[in-house]
């Protein structure tokens, strides 16, 4: 494929899924703050520990979703996937929609990946810290906890991967080789007795 932008490299991946995750738990907060409150609650509450939903818990759960659609915003913006000039301010208006042609992609990515680490991490904490007796380890209807914590460590995995093994492939004019490999951490000997 000559295009670059008709395929989608690891990092596009990265970007769209963590939008999409984002959009996908902030809209609910944003549009019925009161029903996300509502699910949150004691399932069968005493009549001393009942409280209706007060302003306070619909604040907060909007407030949450208009700073998880922010970061997801910020996220695609500095990832290169919505350019921020326009075409004809650039010289190759094909370079623009490329992710590694960004200088803030890197930072996107390391931003996401340690986003989707903490609430991995959070949502396993909040999931094994919180099982009853006799049901084990997510008892209780815990399900969404799991559901965050596989969630957020599928996307930090490939954040990590994305940190670790870069992205493109730059490719040599002269000899075809994949000029992004490295050393680091495994030694490539056969590269190494070529150059010689």
């Amino acid at each position: 494929m000559d295009n670059p932008s008709s395929e989608m490299d690891a990092t596009t991946f990265l970007h769209i899924s963590s939008f999409l995750y984002l959009l996908a738990q902030s809209l609910p907060l944003l549009l019925w703050p009161s029903f996300i409150t509502t699910l949150l609650s004691p399932s069968n509450p005493s009549p001393s520990n009942y409280s209706p939903h007060s302003s306070t818990e619909t604040y907060l759960a909007r407030s949450l979703s208009l700073t998880q659609l922010s970061l997801a915003l910020i996220l695609l913006i500095l990832s290169g996937l919505l350019p921020l000039g326009t075409p004809s301010t650039t010289k190759n208006p094909a370079a623009a929609t490329t992710t590694t042609s960004n200088p803030y992609s890197t930072t996107a990515v390391l931003i996401t990946t340690l986003y989707h680490t903490s609430a991995g991490v959070y949502s396993y904490m909040q999931f094994t810290s919180s099982s009853t007796p006799g049901k084990g380890a997510g008892g209780g209807g815990q399900t969404a906890y799991l559901i965050g914590c596989l969630a957020s460590s599928f996307l930090a995995s490939v954040g990590l991967c994305v940190v670790l093994f870069g992205n493109g492939k730059r490719v040599s004019r002269r000899t075809g080789a994949d000029k992004a490999t490295s050393g680091w951490p495994f030694k490539n000997k056969e590269a190494d007795k070529k150059r010689r």
